[in-house]
């Protein structure tokens, strides 16, 4: 009876999981669409004096949301010299971003968009030491931009 439950609570929790928890961008739309569609550097203007420009895109209809609220907390503490905006869902789309799923990061620097994606990697919804803090301690660079949708991670999926 008890091994039961047991199995019976395992699976429920890993299905309850299993509908936050994921591939970022499963369609693979961000593949489809290519980088020169998500060109957001000139529709945002960056504050002078930065070079980097972080924005944050949330949905607080997400049970990511609270875990995301907090990693963005500690962003802005630890990288406060970084200009950084929260966009909704809805304003995002009006800048042309097509957004796969939130919450969801973007890092800009200077006119390049140089990353999209989670913040982090991995079945836990919480802070840690992601992508964006390993990009903007400049540990991790890339040739390009990296629309990151292949990560799995806590999100909520969002329709077209």
């Amino acid at each position: 009876m008890l091994l039961g439950w047991l199995l019976l609570s395992g699976y429920l929790l890993w299905q309850d999981q299993r509908s936050v928890v994921g591939v970022f961008d499963p369609e693979q739309r961000w593949q489809q669409q290519g980088t020169h569609e998500l060109e957001l550097s000139s529709l945002l203007a960056a504050p002078s004096g930065s070079s980097m420009q972080l924005l944050h895109v949330i949905d607080p209809a997400c049970r990511c949301h609270r875990q995301q609220q907090q990693h963005q907390q500690t962003l802005q503490q630890s990288f406060a010299g970084i200009p950084q905006q929260t966009l909704s869902i809805a304003e995002a789309r009006q800048l042309g971003l097509s957004i796969p799923a939130a919450p969801m990061a973007i890092l800009l620097n200077g006119n390049e968009l140089v990353y999209a994606g989670p913040y982090t990697a991995g079945p836990i919804c919480g802070s840690g030491d992601g992508w964006i803090e390993r990009l903007l301690r400049d540990e991790i660079q890339f040739a390009g931009t990296w629309l990151n949708g292949e990560s799995s991670s806590c999100r909520c999926l969002q329709s077209v």
